[in-house]
């Protein structure tokens, strides 16, 4: 079971957990959670220890990067609340114009009772009313005065605008997925990789081994002195060389560049070429004086 497998059949539940996350900022947790999760099942039904290896490192990396979907999504805006504010208004009021007019009444009756009385007598007994009406008249205009300077206090509620940016779920899921099959990717490139070396490996120590018997018998051949047995020896060398991808070519016309010409009677290879992958390895010898 790969890691695609293992998230589509989470889909279900992730987009739920998603939903009910609503935010980025709780969205983090639940994504990363289904991570862990992921890798936990994988190495469940997993059993080579390289391939669980490869799938911890790309997962932590893919769960380093979760912290982005906090640059998605939509905003959603709403009314919070509010609270009280005041705002000074002037306004003119019927009763400082009452004031007003009282004050200048009682003033100028204040006036007339002293300048209508004729006798001495009587303007002192006129005096105490004048005063009174007087200091009546003083008083409103002075409270008229601060009437007509007072301010009302308008007060409403200031409502506020609060913005929470909202995840999209599909689009989470989408790069959850486009995720996975990378690491799912890396993996398979990983253990083809690991197969690979292996492989090489072997055919190196195949051909370590061969070359090890060659030389050996070839070493057995000189010490017991038997021309033969070397002969027979040294006749398996082209098959080594097959082995290692080498090839012996002997003179043509066609290949006449990848051989040293060398005074003779007759044409004839001396040496064979030898060739890998169409590159000349060592150059052969041929005789010849025609050449």
């Amino acid at each position: 079971m790969n890691l695609q497998e293992i998230l589509e059949k989470d889909r279900e539940r992730l987009q739920a957990a998603l939903h009910q996350a609503g935010t980025p900022e709780k969205a983090v947790p639940v994504m990363e959670s289904e991570y862990d999760r992921m890798l936990y099942e994988y190495n469940e039904h997993c059993e080579d220890d390289y391939q669980r290896r490869c799938a911890a490192m790309i997962l932590q990396a893919a769960r380093m990067s979760v912290p982005l979907v906090d640059s998605i999504g939509e905003t959603a805006i709403w009314e919070q609340g509010g609270k009280l504010v005041s705002e000074e208004k002037k306004k003119v009021r019927i009763s400082a114009v009452l004031l007003l007019l009282a004050g200048i009444g009682l003033t100028l009756a204040s006036a007339a009772v002293l300048i209508g009385t004729d006798q001495v007598l009587n303007r002192v007994y006129a005096f105490p009313f004048a005063a009174a009406g007087l200091a009546g008249g003083i008083l409103c205009l002075f409270l008229s005065g601060l009437f007509f300077r007072k301010t009302t206090k308008a007060s409403y509620s200031e409502k506020k605008l609060k913005a929470e940016p909202r995840i999209d779920v599909e689009k989470l899921y989408r790069s959850m997925h486009a995720a996975v099959l990378t690491a799912d990717r890396n993996i398979a490139d990983a253990l083809s990789a690991r197969k690979l070396e292996e492989e090489q490996k072997k055919r190196e120590q195949s051909e370590d081994k061969a070359d090890i018997s060659l030389y050996s018998d070839l070493l057995e051949a000189q010490l017991a002195k038997d021309g033969e047995y070397a002969l027979d020896q040294i006749s398996k060398v082209p098959f080594y060389l097959h082995q290692k991808g080498i090839e012996m070519v002997e003179y043509s016309e066609e290949n006449r560049g990848w051989f040293d010409v060398i005074p003779g009677e007759k044409r004839e290879t001396i040496r064979p070429a030898l060739v890998k992958d169409g590159q000349l390895l060592k150059k052969g010898i041929v005789s010849g004086e025609s050449l």
